[in-house]
């Protein structure tokens, strides 16, 4: 297997990828039986299963075993639903916010969901996924999505990202010595007042910490969001990777003072899904 391993990141680089790509297409043809296409777009891989554009990584992360779940023609959805719409049930000409949408995982379901006749933000802050955002609405024809490229904090201005070795991770840093790029930043309220959104049906949340200076900033736009899931990152403050991360008690005691039932997964074996934090509106 490593000397597989080394082809491909011989060939993952430019001048190669095109190979690479041709190579992993017709492979993933012949084991999942499926008209897919893997290509390099915009500094990220993608594939491409009939119409439906899923995102990847800047570096080939495929293997055999990857291509066995492409039958399913949207291997997203799924995850979609079960980490943020468990308790949201879309309607038709929903409005949606992706805060976080990285490069466009769940913005795809959503905007599927409400259809034509609906709308979903999508916000993301890191350059380089906002690129990959753009790629997959723009290959998939989203017609219904909204792209920012923002950090959601309590005031507009600017803040630094961290980055880290997984695009997941990245999140914003106040320490003036480590690394990162500098992205703009804007409150939800000042948001929503420039785009017209009078009323959300859905916001996620997913943005690695920072999601207590963006709550700060949304008093406003809370008000007229019928749910809301949060994704706080307690366990990576329990992993030791500070304690800027560990916001769900703040979350869960923001939220309830603002009219929302709280409601959680605590039994859930995923620690990552043990922190999303569910806001149902009472009335």
């Amino acid at each position: 297997m490593g000397y597989k391993r080394a082809i491909i990141r011989f060939l993952d680089r430019p001048g190669g990828r095109f190979v690479l790509g041709k190579v992993a297409t017709v492979i993933g043809r012949r084991i999942s039986h499926t008209n897919i296409t893997v290509e390099y777009v915009d500094g990220r891989w993608v594939r491409q299963i009939e119409s439906y554009l899923i995102p990847g990584g800047p570096q080939f992360d495929y293997s055999y075993r990857s291509f066995c779940p492409w039958r399913q023609k949207k291997e997203h959805a799924s995850e979609t639903w079960d980490y943020w719409m468990r308790f949201y049930r879309p309607q038709k000409g929903d409005t949606v916010v992706d805060v976080g949408a990285g490069h466009g995982e769940d913005t795809l379901t959503f905007s599927e969901v409400v259809g034509p006749s609906g709308r979903v933000i999508a916000i993301e802050a890191h350059p380089l996924c906002f690129n990959s955002l753009k790629v997959v609405c723009r290959r998939n024809r989203l017609s219904n999505v909204q792209l920012v490229h923002l950090a959601l904090m309590d005031k507009p201005g600017q803040v630094r990202l961290a980055e880290t070795e997984s695009w997941m991770e990245n999140h914003v840093t106040f320490d003036k010595e480590s690394s990162g790029i500098t992205v703009p930043s804007g409150t939800l309220d000042d948001l929503c007042a420039k785009k017209g959104i009078s009323d959300i049906a859905f916001l996620k949340m997913n943005i690695e910490g920072a999601e207590r200076y963006a709550l700060l900033g949304a008093a406003s736009a809370l008000s007229r969001t019928r749910q809301i899931c949060v994704a706080c990152h307690d366990f990576r403050s329990d992993q030791g990777l500070g304690e800027h991360f560990r916001t769900h008690a703040f979350v869960e005691r923001f939220l309830s003072e603002r009219g929302f039932a709280i409601a959680s997964r605590p039994d859930d074996p995923r620690d990552y899904v043990r922190d999303h934090v569910f806001g149902i509106r009472k009335n």
